[in-house]
């Protein structure tokens, strides 16, 4: 049967109108099935989707429901759908089950961007046509139309949640730590949806994870692929590790190479172990290592991720807005050297913030809190740190830089999502860099 062609007539409901909701609305409707789209918001349907908003009907008329991402399991739309016996995917699940190539998925806590970015740059470099997508950008579900070799896709606990044949040639798992407990629930919940990217993985398929990470190791062992792991220290039976000034990249059967470990390390841990990552799921999709080495080390990074966008007066400005949760920041404030002067604050999305004392002993001169969750983050860093709390973005920045000298770095690294003020993290990012260059000429005017 030609892709697409069960779709011919079908009812299919799809919830939520946000960027994969439509591409998944499109491509349905373009392979004949009448499409309703329902979203919690008012939105106007582009004039060229030929699909129609929900119209209300009970759920047991429709033959399939795609949910996107950001719509819980306790809407209760998506719920009466599932009490109806219709069946419920995500735009992952419904790409993945007609995609013409071979898929490799990248799921983590934190740095599933970056590596998406470095395995199709690694990738590409060996001549392949790459598509590079999902979750951080351009849904997997238009890669159906074109012709790809392979297929890299970063994958978020949402969209694995709602994943049941997914079989990712490689299935990388950065890191493991609490985050969107507001949609998952647990943090049990949220490991599970992650481990779903091994669970249909079997012979000739690989499971890359951080070896050094106990609960993230865990979870890659229930793949039945080949384990390969990454870590700073080895050497490990499998995979990529730091061995002195070298990386040593090892795959079963082949022969071990050993790379230059200095150009990894310029940047920061996160960057090392993100580009042992890389290397690792590219290597095992027949790149060249040092080629693939190459490609994911001179990578310059995503904008608002531990991004070093500004050095004046011998204090250095790094926004790393994306950082939503606490394990992410806890990363970020590890990952610098001398005093660091801590922006941080937003929506605290149910996390546990009290590790976030110990990361920032010895290391934070001030932490300047602000937004929704800021007094339950002062209460967790009064007594360990200087802490300033403030409701206004502007007047918080002005805080920051005001306290920072020569030789301290003014650090945004939220822990927090960014909902309760801006539209996402990119935002937030932006109106940070524009605010701290705009408090850094009020300071110097006034002397």
């Amino acid at each position: 049967m030609e892709r697409g062609a069960r779709f011919d007539k079908k009812r299919v409901l799809v919830l939520g109108a946000g960027r994969s909701g439509l591409a998944a609305a499109r491509y349905l409707a373009g392979r004949g099935a009448r499409v309703e789209v329902h979203d919690d918001r008012p939105v106007e349907l582009p004039p060229d989707l030929p699909a129609a908003p929900y119209a209300g009907d009970p759920a047991g008329c429709y033959d399939l429901a795609v949910v996107s991402p950001g719509v819980p399991p306790r809407h209760p739309l998506w719920a009466g759908l599932q009490r109806a016996g219709v069946p419920v995917v995500g735009e992952l699940e419904l790409a993945a089950r007609e995609l013409g190539c071979p898929l490799v998925a990248i799921t983590g806590t934190n740095g599933k961007s970056t590596v998406t970015e470095m395995v199709g740059r690694a990738l590409s470099a060996e001549g392949r046509a790459v598509f590079v997508g999902g979750n951080l950008g351009t849904p997997l579900v238009e890669a159906l139309e074109g012709s790809w070799d392979v297929a890299v896709v970063e994958a978020s606990s949402f969209q694995l949640a709602t994943t049941e044949t997914v079989r990712p040639r490689v299935a990388v798992l950065l890191n493991v730590d609490q985050d969107h407990l507001d949609w998952h629930g647990t943090p049990e919940g949220y490991a599970e949806a992650k481990a779903r990217i091994f669970r249909n993985q079997g012979e000739g398929d690989a499971a890359v994870a951080h070896a050094a990470d106990p609960a993230t190791w865990a979870l890659a062992r229930r793949s039945r692929g080949v384990l390969l792991g990454f870590s700073e220290q080895g050497p490990l039976p499998a995979g990529a590790w730091v061995e002195g000034d070298d990386v040593v990249v090892c795959l079963p059967g082949r022969d071990g190479v050993r790379l230059q470990a200095a150009p990894g390390r310029v940047r920061g841990r996160h960057h090392l172990r993100n580009a042992l990552a890389a290397v690792l799921a590219a290597a095992w999709m027949g790149a060249d290592p040092a080629r693939a080495w190459d490609a994911a080390v001179s990578f310059p990074g995503l904008p608002h991720r531990m991004e070093r966008f500004w050095t004046v007066g011998g204090v250095g400005f790094v926004d790393d807005s994306k950082a939503t949760n606490v394990h992410a920041a806890r990363e970020a404030l590890a990952g610098l050297p001398g005093p660091v002067v801590w922006v941080a604050g937003g929506q605290a999305k149910g996390q546990d913030l009290a590790p976030l004392a110990e990361a920032a002993r010895g290391r934070v001169k001030v932490a300047v809190v602000v937004g929704q969750d800021a007094p339950a983050l002062a209460r967790v860093l009064e007594g360990v740190v200087p802490v300033r709390r403030f409701e206004d973005w502007s007047a918080a920045v002005d805080a920051a830089v005001a306290a920072a000298e020569s030789g301290d770095t003014v650090l945004l690294s939220p822990a927090c999502a960014s909902f309760d003020r801006f539209s996402g993290y990119a935002e937030r990012g932006r109106v940070f860099q524009e605010l701290c260059r705009r408090a850094w000429q009020r300071r110097r005017c006034r002397g």
